[in-house]
């Protein structure tokens, strides 16, 4: 009876999924349910901007005047996660190599706040149009400074954590009859139990911020991977990117959102450059160079700005930025870490560079081949395996770009180039004879 209730169930949600919102089929969103929405999942992998000396540690918590339970949870969720992140690590309490003193600084989770927010709906005389659709706001904070130090009292890593949760979700969810009960228990079988249509209940949040305030501690201490669940916004033009990017073909997504034409409004427009965003934000994931992964951050950063300027009531625009905020501060300290070492290696370096940037490849040829009426085919090849490139690719420099007739695939694959280390050739050819 179970199995024939769900078969049911599976049932009529698929019917409601396909009869509820025909008429915005077409339309740049989310999805007005969840089994309609489209997510994928990225491996956000960030280095440490500290460490932890040796192979023992130990967890201290103050937490006076708060409740008891935060400052032994923190405790338990730092060590777990440093454990679970470096399998080398241990908990010890007598004589531990690194010593890692936590004070909780603030702590909040007031109760929920009644709002209103304007939607499209149908008013009481039947005709559709923006009503007042009542909202349950839920907020909370926890923050907390942190020093790690060894033995010998030397600092390793230091920091003031914030985690702070702030979502608004329908008042009426509960209210909503058949479609939201089905819709919840839909999710519950299909997704274990996720539902961000559905406010946490005051455990889960103490537990979520908990979570994000250990995770921020424990990525300064030790190379941290974390499973990031991301929403693609869809719709016409959408689709084709969100399956180049639900199969990982970044570089495809890419350029498929850079050179379709942007949509009519900048409310429309505003899920494409979302969608910019997650392609950004995943190649800076999976970029080794330290350098590559700000820029692409700082790019993600970016069009997920102009998203939110575009369209600032749409929530999920909101979620990536705390993301993208914390993954740069670690990049920029290891960054500004690096610079004096960078610097001193190039001081001892021949002229050899300076003649490698003369034979870079620059907007000028690119035009130059353009204007000698060479295929697109053939001026990427170019780009491709040049051996190094010093493209402008400013608003004034791709403006130029498109004045002297450069495609967009074109400037896509001068964008892909500039991202991509110099690649050398020699040794390809070593084995030849001369």
């Amino acid at each position: 009876m179970c199995s024939m209730g769900r078969h049911f169930l599976l049932g009529v949600v698929g019917g409601l999924t396909m009869v509820s919102v025909p008429h915005r089929m077409h339309a740049q969103n989310f999805g007005s349910l969840i089994v309609n929405r489209k997510k994928i999942s990225l491996q956000r992998k960030l280095p440490p901007t500290g460490h932890v000396e040796g192979t023992t540690f130990q967890v201290k918590v103050e937490g006076t005047g708060f409740q008891a339970d935060l400052a032994t949870d923190l405790s338990s969720t730092v060590e777990s996660l440093l454990i679970r992140d470096d399998s080398r690590l241990r908990s010890e309490d007598v004589h531990p190599e690194t010593t890692i003193h936590c004070r909780i600084t603030s702590y909040a989770q007031p109760q929920p706040q009644m709002t209103t927010q304007a939607a499209l709906g149908k008013g009481a005389n039947g005709k559709t149009g923006l009503q007042n659709e009542p909202m349950e706001r839920v907020t909370g904070i926890l923050t907390v400074s942190f020093q790690a130090k060894d033995r010998a009292g030397h600092s390793l890593a230091a920091d003031n954590v914030t985690a702070k949760f702030d979502e608004e979700y329908s008042a009426s969810g509960a209210q909503q009859g058949i479609v939201h009960s089905m819709t919840h228990t839909m999710t519950h079988i299909t997704k274990g139990g996720s539902d961000d249509d559905t406010p946490p209940s005051a455990a889960e949040l103490h537990n979520r911020l908990i979570q994000d305030a250990a995770q921020q501690i424990v990525s300064h201490l030790v190379n941290t991977t974390e499973q990031v669940e991301i929403y693609l916004a869809k719709g016409s033009g959408l689709d084709e990117a969100d399956k180049l990017m639900e199969q990982k073909l970044w570089s495809r997504a890419l350029e498929q959102l850079e050179t379709m034409k942007p949509f009519p409004t900048p409310e429309e427009d505003a899920y494409r450059l979302y969608d910019l965003g997650v392609v950004n934000e995943a190649m800076a994931y999976q970029a080794e160079d330290v350098t590559l992964a700000r820029k692409e951050l700082q790019q993600a950063s970016i069009d997920y700005g102009k998203a939110i300027d575009a369209k600032p009531t749409e929530k999920y625009f909101l979620q990536p930025q705390t993301r993208i905020d914390t993954a740069l501060a670690h990049y920029k300290i290891l960054g500004d870490q690096k610079a004096p070492k960078e610097s001193a290696a190039a001081q001892g370096k021949t002229a050899g560079p300076a003649a490698s940037t003369q034979d870079a490849i620059t907007n000028d040829q690119v035009i130059s081949m353009v204007a000698a009426g060479m295929d697109d085919a053939n001026i990427i090849d170019t780009i491709r395996h040049s051996k190094s490139a010093s493209f402008d690719l400013s608003v004034e420099g791709q403006v130029d770009l498109a004045k002297n007739k450069v495609s967009g695939a074109v400037i896509t694959a001068m964008k892909a180039r500039a991202r991509t280390p110099a690649v050398h050739h020699a040794a390809a050819g070593s084995g030849k004879s001369t």
